[in-house]
Order: C-alpha cells, then sequence, then structure tokens
C-alpha cells in the first residue's frame, strides 16, 4: 500500500463497517450521506482520494455534522499538504465536538509549525484538559511556555521549559517539539557544538526534516568547518534529490571558500551547448559575471553561441544584455535590434523582445518598451515576463485592479515565482489589504527559500505589523541559509532593538562586525550606537562615537553623530567647537554647514543660523535642505511673503524636489487654494514614489473639495491604499471617500475611528454625522453635526450645517 494509504487503514476498516450498518433502504438526507461516505471510503480503499474527497463534500451537503466524514476529510487535506484546507476541517469539527481530542490536538499542531500562538494556546489547552498524560500535548503546550518567557525575557521560564524539554526527550527521544525547544536554545544561546549534537540525535529521528540540516549547515559555518560543510552538503543532495538549491550551496560554498575553480568545474560538467535544457549553460554565464566580471562571461558566451546550439538566440539576448550593464549601450541596443529583425515569431522570439523592452525602458525610450510589450502580449496573452513588465507599470499608474489580473495570469503559469508573489504583495498594498499582502510576501519567502530579498519585504512588513516574534524567526530562518548578509542581520538587530534584547542585539551587532568590510563596520557602529542611545548610556555614546568621529574610516558622518549628540546632551559649547575646528579644516563643507545652521536655529540664534543658510544657498543652491530650512525660519518669524518669495526661488531652482513641493501644496491649502494644492499634489505623487501622504492628502482634497464623478473617481483610486489604516487621519480620508461612493456602513467604521483620535476636528465630525445619517442613526448625526458647529466648521466645507442640524432635529423629534 501507498505512503498516502497507510495511515487511514485502520480507521479506514472500522468506518466501513459503521457506513454499512447504518443504511437502509430508506431515503433520508442523513441515508443518503452515510451512502457518500461509505462511497467515499470505497474510493479511497481503491487508492482514489480526489474521488473520496468529492464523495465526502456530498456528505456535507446532506449532513454538515457528520463526524467521521470531518474527520477522514481533514486527515486526508492535512496528508496532501493542504493545511489550510484541513485546518477549515479541524476547526469545523472542533465547533461542533468540543471532546473531539484528534481535532484538539491537531489544531495545536498546525498553530505550532505556523507560529499561530493565540491558537496554540486555545487548542492546546483543550487538548490537554482532555487527555492530561498526552505527551505530545504536553510537549506542544511546554513549546508555548518557552516562547512567552523568549518573548517576556523571563530567563527562569526559558531555562524551566528547556530543562522540562529535556526531560520529555529523555522518555520520548521521538517527540520534535521537544528537541526543536532545545536546538531553538542552543542557536540562540550560540552553542554551535551543542546545536551540531542535537541536529544529529533529531535527524536520527526524522531524516527527512529540512530545517534541521539548515541548522546543522549554519553550525558548521559559524565553527569554521568548511570540509564538514562540504560534506553535508553531498549528504543533503542525496536526502533530498529534487532540490537543485542544495547544489547552489555547495557552489556557494566553495565561492565563500575563494575556491572559485571548484565551483566553475561543478557548472561546467552541468553545460551541454548543443543541450536543449539551456539552464546549465544560464547557471555558469551567471556565475562568470558575478565572480569573473563581465567580459568572461560575454567570452563563454561567444564560445557557446559559436557551437549553434538550439539557444543561440536566447544566449545571444543574454549577450547583448551585459554589453548593456557594462556600459557599451549603443552597440547592445544595435545587437538584439539585428537579433529581432525578420526573426521568426516564436516563443523565443518574445523572450528576447521583453529583454529588449527592459533595456529601452533603462534608457528612457518608455513608449517604445510599453508597445513591444503589447505586442508581445497580443500573441501570447501568458508570457510571464511581459506579463511582469506590464503589471509593474500597471502598479506605477494606480492601475491595481488590472495588475492585479495580470499577475494572476501569470501566477497561473508560474506559481513558484517568488517576483510574481511579490508585485502581487505590493498590488494588494495598493488596495488596501494588509491581510493579503502578508500571505504573497510569506509565501514568496517560503518559495524562495528564505532568499534575503523576499525575506526582507516579509520581515518589513511583520515589523510594521508588531509582530517581531515572527520577523525574528523569519529571519533567523534565511541566514541559515545567508549568514553573512548584512542587511538580514542589520533587520534582526532592529527586531532586538524593538524588544530590548540587549544580549542578542550584542550577538547580531558583534557578527555583523565579524564580516569585516567596510559596509558592515558601518552598520555595525550604526547598530552599537541605537544601542547605547536606547539604553541612555550616554557617556559611553559620546566616548564611542569621539572614537569613530577620529577613525579616518568614518569620518565625517561619525562626526556629525558625535555632534548630535553632544546638542541632545546639552553640550552646545563641545559641539560647536567640534564644528568651528571641522570648518577650520574645510570652510566649505557642506554638510557641517548644515548641520552647524541646524544648531543655530536650534540654540535660538536665529540671524546667525538665517546668514549661514543664504551662504550655503549662494554656494549650493540645489541643496533643498538649505532651502526649506530658511523658509521654516522666515516663516517661525511671521513673514509670510518673505517665505513664499523664497520657496517661489526654491522651485525655480528644483522644480521637481518632493520636499519643497509638499511645501508648496501645504501653503497653498493654508490659503484656501484648493485647485493649485490638487495641481501640486497631482506633480508629487509621482515624485514621491507614491507616498500614502501624498496620496491622503489628494484623496481627502478631491473628495472634500470636488463633486464631479472624474474627481471623485480618483479619491476612490487612491484611497483604496489606506483601507485596513490604524492613522487616524488616513482613516478619516478612506472613511470620507467611502461615504461619497456609497459605502455607507464602510465609512460610518472608519470615520467614528477618526473621530475618536481627532474629538474636537470640526471638518471630521462633520463627516461623521454624514456618515451617520446616511445609515438613519438620527441623533448620532445630531451629536455629530452640532459637536462640529461648536467646534467651528468652515463655510466652503458645509454652507448647509444650520439645515442639516434642523433636519436631523426634526427627524430625531417629530413631535416638537
Amino acid at each position: 500500500m501507498s505512503r498516502t494509504r497507510n495511515p487511514i487503514r485502520k480507521w479506514l476498516i472500522a468506518g466501513f463497517f459503521t457506513a454499512t450498518l447504518l443504511l437502509s433502504a430508506c431515503d433520508s438526507a442523513e441515508e443518503r450521506a452515510e451512502a457518500h461516505f461509505h462511497a467515499g471510503l470505497a474510493h479511497l480503499e481503491a487508492g482514489d482520494v480526489d474521488r473520496a474527497l468529492v464523495e465526502f463534500r456530498n456528505v456535507f451537503k446532506l449532513n454538515g455534522q457528520h463526524k467521521e466524514a470531518r474527520l477522514t476529510f481533514a486527515r486526508l487535506e492535512r496528508e496532501r499538504g493542504n493545511i489550510r484546507s484541513a485546518y477549515s476541517q479541524y476547526l469545523r469539527l472542533v465547533e461542533q465536538y468540543p471532546a473531539n481530542l484528534e481535532g484538539q490536538r491537531s489544531l495545536a499542531e498546525m498553530a505550532l509549525a505556523v507560529g499561530n500562538w493565540d491558537d496554540v494556546r486555545r487548542y492546546g489547552a483543550a487538548a490537554a484538559a482532555l487527555a492530561p498524560d498526552d505527551i505530545e500535548i504536553k510537549s506542544i503546550n511546554n513549546t508555548l511556555a518557552y516562547t512567552d518567557a523568549v518573548r517576556d525575557g523571563d530567563t527562569a521560564g526559558v531555562h524551566f521549559t528547556v530543562h522540562t524539554a529535556r526531560t520529555i526527550i529523555d522518555s520520548n527521544p521521538e517527540v520534535m517539539t521537544a528537541r526543536q525547544i532545545v536546538i531553538d536554545h542552543l542557536v540562540r544561546d550560540q552553542d554551535w557544538a551543542g546545536v551540531l549534537d542535537e541536529t544529529e540525535a533529531a535527524i536520527a529521528v526524522d531524516p527527512k526534516k529540512e530545517t534541521l540540516y539548515g541548522l546543522r549547515l549554519r553550525a558548521l559555518q559559524e565553527l569554521n568547518r568548511a570540509s564538514e560543510v562540504e560534506t553535508l552538503l553531498r549528504q543533503m543532495a542525496v536526502v533530498f534529490p529534487d532540490d537543485e538549491g542544495i547544489e547552489q550551496l555547495l557552489i556557494q560554498h566553495y565561492i565563500d571558500q575563494g575556491d572559485l575553480d571548484s565551483a566553475e568545474q561543478m557548472l561546467r560538467a552541468e553545460v551541454d551547448p548543443l543541450a536543449e535544457d539551456f539552464m546549465p549553460a544560464q547557471r555558469l554565464i551567471a556565475f562568470l559575471n558575478e565572480s569573473r566580471g563581465i567580459p568572461s562571461a560575454i567570452s563563454e558566451l561567444d564560445t557557446i553561441i559559436a557551437q549553434n546550439g538550439p539557444n543561440t538566440s536566447r544566449f545571444k539576448t543574454i549577450r547583448a544584455s551585459l554589453r548593456f550593464r557594462s556600459g557599451d549601450e549603443q552597440a547592445a541596443i544595435a545587437e538584439m535590434q539585428e537579433l529581432l529583425e525578420g526573426a521568426q515569431r516564436t516563443t523565443q522570439t518574445r523572450e528576447s523582445e521583453v529583454e529588449f523592452a527592459r533595456v529601452l525602458f533603462q534608457t528612457d525610450r518608455v513608449g517604445e518598451a510599453r508597445a513591444m510589450i503589447e505586442k508581445v502580449l497580443s500573441e501570447d496573452p501568458t508570457q510571464v515576463e511581459a506579463l511582469k513588465f506590464k503589471a509593474s507599470w500597471l502598479l506605477e499608474e494606480d492601475n491595481t485592479g488590472d495588475a492585479i489580473l495580470l499577475l494572476r495570469e501569470a501566477l497561473g503559469q508560474n506559481p513558484r515565482d517568488p517576483q510574481l508573489m511579490t508585485l502581487m504583495a505590493q498590488a494588494h498594498q495598493q488596495n488596501g489589504d494588509r491581510e493579503l499582502m502578508g500571505e504573497m510576501l510569506a509565501l514568496a519567502t517560503e518559495v524562495s527559500r528564505n532568499a534575503p530579498e523576499e525575506t526582507l519585504h516579509y520581515a518589513r512588513f511583520l515589523i510594521e505589523e508588531n509582530n517581531s516574534e515572527i520577523a525574528e524567526r523569519v529571519l533567523i530562518a534565511s541566514l541559515h541559509q545567508t549568514p553573512d548578509a548584512p542587511d538580514l542581520l542589520y533587520l534582526l538587530g532592529e527586531v532586538y532593538l524593538g524588544l530590548k534584547d540587549w544580549g542578542r542585539l550584542e550577538v547580531v551587532q558583534s557578527s555583523i562586525t565579524d564580516l569585516d568590510t567596510p559596509e558592515a563596520r558601518r552598520l555595525a557602529n550604526e547598530m552599537k550606537a541605537h544601542m547605547l542611545a536606547a539604553q541612555e548610556r550616554t557617556e559611553e555614546l559620546t566616548t564611542f562615537l569621539n572614537e569613530l568621529a577620529n577613525d579616518p574610516e568614518f569620518g565625517l558622518p561619525a562626526d556629525i553623530a558625535l555632534i548630535r549628540s553632544l546638542l541632545a546632551q546639552g553640550q552646545a559649547p563641545a559641539a560647536f567647537a567640534r564644528l568651528d575646528s571641522l570648518l577650520t579644516d574645510d570652510p566649505n563643507s557642506l554638510p557641517i554647514r548644515l548641520v552647524k545652521a541646524r544648531a543655530l536655529t536650534d540654540e535660538g540664534k536665529r540671524d546667525e543660523a538665517e546668514q549661514l543658510y543664504r551662504a550655503i544657498l549662494a554656494d549650493y543652491p540645489d541643496t533643498a535642505r538649505g532651502w526649506l530650512a530658511l523658509h521654516a525660519l522666515v516663516t517661525a518669524r511671521n513673514e509670510p511673503e518673505l517665505a513664499k518669495d523664497i520657496l517661489a526661488d526654491a522651485l525655480t531652482r528644483l522644480p521637481d524636489s518632493p520636499d519643497l513641493l509638499m511645501l508648496q501644496a501645504a501653503d497653498h491649502e493654508r490659503a484656501g487654494e484648493v485647485d493649485q494644492a490638487i495641481a501640486v499634489y497631482e506633480k508629487l505623487y509621482p515624485l514621491s514614489n507614491r507616498s500614502l501622504i501624498v496620496a491622503n492628502n489628494l484623496a481627502s482634497l478631491l473628495s472634500t473639495h470636488r463633486t464631479d464623478d472624474e474627481s471623485l473617481q480618483r479619491a476612490s483610486v487612491l484611497a483604496r491604499r489606506l483601507r485596513g489604516t490604524r492613522n487616524p487621519a488616513f482613516q478619516e480620508t478612506y472613511g470620507w471617500v467611502a461615504y461619497r461612493m456609497g459605502s455607507y456602513d464602510e465609512a460610518v467604521r472608519y470615520l467614528e475611528a477618526a473621530a475618536l483620535a481627532f474629538s474636537e476636528h470640526p471638518v471630521v465630525l462633520y463627516h461623521l454625522g454624514k456618515a451617520y445619517d446616511a445609515v438613519d442613526r438620527r441623533e448620532d448625526a445630531l451629536r455629530a453635526y452640532s459637536a462640529a458647529q461648536a467646534a467651528g466648521i468652515p463655510l466652503n466645507v458645509s454652507p448647509s450645517l444650520e439645515e442639516e442640524i434642523e433636519r436631523a432635529n426634526a427627524a430625531t423629534n417629530p413631535g416638537q
């Protein structure tokens, strides 16, 4: 019998007899359900799982409380890896049968696997109440206690739960959840020798658990056992023969060891220029490009192209792309044009055209690039790279709906493409659906095998969602694969900084330092400075920054950080002394002059600061920071006309500066010049990388001050990005746009949340009143209108507020 059928044989036979006994000649719904159940079991016995599942679904249509069918369906889905479906089925089961041990335990196990600690707590407790002596359940709840202790910094709790896990292992060595606690604790303590011992024992129990090999690999890397790393990778290639990533890890290992010849030898052994499979040769070219340089890669391509194999056009396209990247743009474009001119309309031709479109796009020939992509898609609407390209520009244009449709089509063609998933996550973000955004980022991280880029996207999302525990776990999993990635380490350090986990933060900071590159040293020093500042160790921070400032490698940035630290500590004389010393050495230094002007402003020496800013702008007129600071100084002196002239001069020099345009838009708003403000925001939106703040402000003005359909539709598109927001200002905008679009219940939810934060803001209160009015909550509407009136709502927002109050009052008190 196959592996899939083995786990169900015992309960299959029992279920078969149960079903047989219940069958009768009658044809009630329950009896028909039982017949479908019986048929499903028969399909299972024959090995036809898909047809069995169809029969079980028919059972549920007739009898939604059929326990055996629900259990069978849930088990099968879990065995097939359909965890979400299995989870849903077990949830329904325990809702109907709370005393079902299998259901409660399975939910606890699956919740633990994905780090859903709330559900682990809920179903682990329920399972323990049903089976207090079950060792697996005890271990699951011990894992929860361990996680809580780690999160809370409860050292005694950590030690107790680790001891409990070891006790469980002593008597039940097969319990993997207990082993995972011990291994995690050893990793956190950087006890790499201990990690090797424990992973060896765990692999003996579960030789197919891939994460154990990853942990073992990291331990060997941390202990600098290069030969053992190679041995382990070769072992992993045998255990996981379908995992092409292991070969890449072995090649990367050779590269990390400086053994480029062995890496190249491995790659060359797979290459056959006359083969249909182009990937081995493409991997070799990528290696040569990264490790030997573009000329070496182009030389190899020349050799391969000379063989005139079946992928010659592909390799010519890659060669042209490399020439473009090397700076020989005209030759690259000419080569691509020659390749495509008169070419047959084949799949390879279209792939080359997509690559050519990328080149055209990078040389600002955007129209030609888009036309080429449209041509490709007109011939093949499923071409994945073209779909990515078009979806990207649709997202830039806020055409989110069409972008999502294209990305769904692309994912249908290539469902395990991390780049597609990341683009889909961006689309969901613009559509205001952060839950789907998170799901896509998590999936991209999973299918990329915790690749650094995808992991960073997902971890940043988790940090924004205040889910530091999962962010930590995701980053550590990626570091198992790429332990020398400074960006991953730095973000992990930020997680520990937020958690105030100083011990692990110091370990991360030390790990970054050990990478021993200029960028790594900069990040490590920045992290240490943040830690000292967060711990309010001001004297140590000053000493540290002083040391860095005197180190030629760090120089000016460290000096600036030191000066700012001195100013923050109230040591202005020392800060100015340092500034003047630096300016003596380099009197024209723009960064130091800007810092001094800011320091003069903060110390109340505004006239001196203004003189210095004007001198800076005379020497460096394209410095936006200088214009902004000078504008702020003059505004603080209540000289609006002079401030207006300064801003006009600044925009003459820097017409596309996002910061200056934001200032101009705000000035127009304050002056009541709404149309001018809208025009500036429309210009600013793409320049600001589609900033949420700009989107909010523009949507707010369009929905509040304009009534035409085009403006309202534009506001709706912009406001989509604000859906699900917790920012009160964004909630107000989204709520009002929802009201204008006729989604009154949604409008009430968002505007009520905004009014909690802005309880005396007249416009927010008025908008809330309108939303209440629309859902017939007349008394609430009257209170909101009255509060808006008391707060002094502008006439241009609601010229008829008195009438609305009278109408609401009449509806609330019809007899008066």
